[in-house]
């Protein structure tokens, strides 16, 4: 049996391949195929089960697919503030200035929506300086009514970037939003939403309120983002997000207990034997377990955890001796059957390969004795853990906590006997109305954190125990030295493997440096512009994106991320002028590279026409404001003209129709082959008279897709067209890259529909 399942996971793992889903014409046309060769030529019917198999697997992913965009908001409703429905599904996320509210859509604009297959939409909604009044935020059980602006589930897509849009996919959310105004109309708060305001009220005597609601409710939204960073930067982030260790641990007390309630009601040995403490005792550890996970809201990572640990106590329960890399399968597959967008979640791959690399050192390596064994157990397990998840790590985290192995070895302990155990029965106490003692557990079980937690964060501060993922080459190649390692080989093998991998990656950046080829990268910084031009290991900045008090750094979410990815080290930085949505990163940048030389907007050198240099093969010039100003305002912005290998790039800033004048009044050379649009494309630039004083082959929009200004407005649009100029649009498609060789110049967008899945296709 498992080969099969084995072959319809290879088909669900291929639907995740395809840039649409498969139709389900074009699938029963293939299965109708394999069934009429499998029943004319019998030697062939063992392949035939095989890639019967694989179509099934491949049938649940594009079917889950197709449901889950079946399920989308019409477009037409996107752009508009409409009055939305929603059941609130889950606890408001309570920020200083907004809350955020998730449910599912139950009318719109007055009317149901159509019926679907399973449910309707979900959304998420961001409510922008509640009313001051509100008694509380909308509760998880009720429905209310909002007057709602919604916006496509879009997030920014670069390279090293958060994807957020594939997020949004995995948890199933189908539209975006802010709220202008709402109201309650019906429905009682859940009993989990009950808990939370109870245990809200003592939120003030807690230091560690944040961890303790995290482990006991599986909310983090009281975790501070410096509470989060230690923790994360320390190894430790998975102890505060439920999962299957932190369900193990509940089953595994409950076993406990009921062995030795057990071994207590039958003194005898007839008693005992009809007494089958392990048959009792899998049962209420099950019930334990999803009793645990319903607390945690069956959240994505906590019903995953669940479907794993049920298979493995299912195993047990019926006394099945299969392997445990089979029952690992069997696991996966349950996973996938109950959350069909799990490969879209890094928690599934992180907790596949913890137990994958768990059950691989249980089968090739000895079981450790002696003096100490359990402490020398767990430390190899927690550096082998480290090392084998060292992959995953960097690519989703940015890096590696050189001190993992170190803090987990100590932390885990703590929490799994002391502050899980004491946080679950505060929590019960709670539930049985006696305040004061459930507050007296709460203190005992956050002891041990308030002790640790100056260490913790001296840690996490500290920069040598951070290994970001730059200095450890490329993934690929970390993943092979590690699987040498890992695999029985013998030692001699390994320490080839270890060579060429060191070689490679010394090789590989001592080319990379004698590179000399320029890219030229506008990145996706929704509303806002910032653009990284790159030779060899070096770049040179060019805008620094939004810093919105609500919506997050656009340097530390994009530009950053970016630059780690590809290895790079600014020299010089321009800042066009001081709106936010240019000049708002440029704080995150120079604290991360104080050497970067700033023109521009108040940052280092006024930006002023006449102003020029060489920076490798790139030479830049200013040809605007031609008086000496702080960039302030639209008309004063800094605009560029790079020359690449003959290539021209014009940069205009925000400028608009008076200062596109002032540039040709003053002949200023503006032809060029890229233009990169003034002001994200509004009608109040981009005239035809300074497009065709450009002459651009190609014009590219920097500027968000759920922007509320109609940007690229449609007679900028028509001009273009008119012009033959082809727009490139980061809105649709993300990312853009420019490579500039002495040959030409090449565009491409690699994260558009066209170039990816059909989960990053444009929604």
């Amino acid at each position: 049996m498992d080969r099969w399942l084995c072959a319809a996971l290879l088909g669900y793992a291929l639907s995740f391949s395809f840039s649409k889903p498969l139709a389900i014409e074009q699938w029963l046309v293939a299965a109708t195929l394999v069934a009429l060769i499998a029943w004319q030529f019998q030697s062939i019917r063992r392949y035939a089960t095989f890639i019967g198999c694989v179509l099934c697997g491949i049938g649940w992913g594009s079917g889950n697919a197709y449901l889950h965009q079946s399920a989308q908001i019409l477009p037409a409703n996107f752009g508009k503030t409409l009055s939305v429905e929603v059941a609130i599904t889950g606890i408001t996320q309570v920020r200083d200035k907004f809350w955020r509210v998730e449910g599912d859509v139950v009318q719109l604009n007055g009317a149901a929506l159509p019926a679907k297959l399973f449910r309707n939409p979900s959304i998420r909604l961001n409510w922008y300086e509640p009313p001051a009044d509100a008694v509380s935020p909308p509760q998880a059980g009720t429905v209310w009514r909002f007057q709602a602006r919604l916006k496509h589930p879009q997030g920014i897509r670069n390279d090293g970037s958060f994807l957020y849009h594939r997020y949004l996919v995995s948890r199933g959310i189908h539209a975006l939003g802010s709220i202008r105004s709402g109201h309650y109309v019906h429905g009682e708060p859940s009993y989990r939403q009950r808990l939370f305001n109870q245990l809200n009220t003592y939120r003030e005597q807690f230091q560690q309120f944040g961890i303790l609601l995290a482990l006991t409710l599986g909310d983090r939204q009281a975790l501070s983002p410096e509470q989060w960073l230690t923790y994360q930067r320390t190894g430790l982030a998975h102890l505060i997000a439920i999962s299957g260790l932190h369900l193990s641990l509940v089953a595994g007390g409950i076993l406990l207990f009921s062995r030795r309630f057990s071994a207590r009601l039958g003194r005898s040995r007839s008693r005992r034997e009809r007494h089958n403490s392990w048959v009792a005792g899998t049962v209420l550890a099950l019930l334990a377990a999803c009793a645990y996970a319903w607390l945690a809201g069956f959240a994505t990572a906590t019903l995953r955890a669940f479907a794993m640990f049920s298979v493995v106590m299912l195993h047990k329960y019926y006394a099945l001796h299969t392997p445990p890399s089979r029952v690992l399968l069997r696991a996966a597959a349950v996973v996938v059957v109950v959350e069909p967008m799990a490969l879209l979640q890094p928690g599934f791959w992180l907790s596949v390969g913890a137990v994958a690399t768990i059950l691989l050192m249980h089968w090739r390596w000895p079981v450790i004795r002696g003096r100490w064994h359990a402490i020398r157990a767990l430390w190899r397990l927690e550096v082998v853990l480290t090392l084998a998840l060292w992959p995953l790590t960097a690519l989703w985290f940015g890096g590696l906590p050189v001190l993992a192995p170190l803090t987990n070895m100590v932390m885990v302990p703590i929490i799994a006997m002391w502050v899980l155990p004491l946080s679950l029965l505060a929590l019960l106490v709670f539930s049985l109305q006696q305040d004061t003692v459930a507050v007296w557990l709460f203190r005992l079980a956050e002891w041990p954190l308030n002790l640790t937690e100056p260490t913790l964060e001296a840690i996490a501060r500290s920069p040598w125990q951070w290994l970001p993922d730059h200095l450890t080459g490329s993934m690929s190649w970390l993943a092979v030295l590690l699987i040498a390692w890992l695999l029985p080989w013998r030692n001699r093998w390994k320490v080839v493997a270890s060579t060429v991998f060191i070689a490679g990656l010394l090789i590989t950046r001592q080319l990379q440096a004698l590179d000399t080829a320029v890219n030229f990268y506008v990145l996706d910084v929704d509303q806002g512009s910032a653009i990284v031009v790159a030779q060899g290991n070096r770049a040179l900045l060019i805008d620094t994106g939004a810093d919105w008090e609500l919506g997050g750094n656009m340097a530390e979410r994009a530009i950053l991320p970016f630059l780690r990815h590809h290895q790079l080290v600014p020299d010089l930085a321009f800042v066009s002028h001081t709106d936010n949505d240019h000049k708002g990163g440029a704080t995150a940048i120079r604290a991360i590279f104080p050497h970067v030389r700033w023109y521009g907007s108040g940052q280092g050198t006024p930006c002023a026409a006449g102003q020029s240099g060489i920076w490798g093969k790139v030479r830049w010039s200013a040809l605007h404001p031609r008086e000496v100003t702080e960039n302030v305002n639209n008309d004063d912005s800094c605009v560029l003209l790079l020359e690449v290998n003959g290539t021209r790039i014009l940069i205009p800033g925000d400028i608009s129709k008076r200062a596109e004048r002032q540039l040709l009044a003053h002949a200023a050379d503006v032809r060029a082959d890229i233009l990169v649009l003034a002001h994200h494309g509004s009608n109040s630039s981009s005239e035809d008279y300074f497009l065709r004083a450009v002459q651009p082959y190609i014009a590219v929009a920097s500027r968000g897709r759920n922007n509320a200004y109609g940007m690229v407005a449609e007679p900028v649009r028509k001009r273009l067209r008119d012009m033959g100029v082809k727009l490139v649009d980061t809105a649709v498609g993300g990312q853009v890259n420019i490579a500039l060789s002495k040959s030409g110049w090449q565009v491409i967008q690699p994260w558009a529909a066209t170039h990816r899945a059909w989960f990053d296709a444009d929604n």
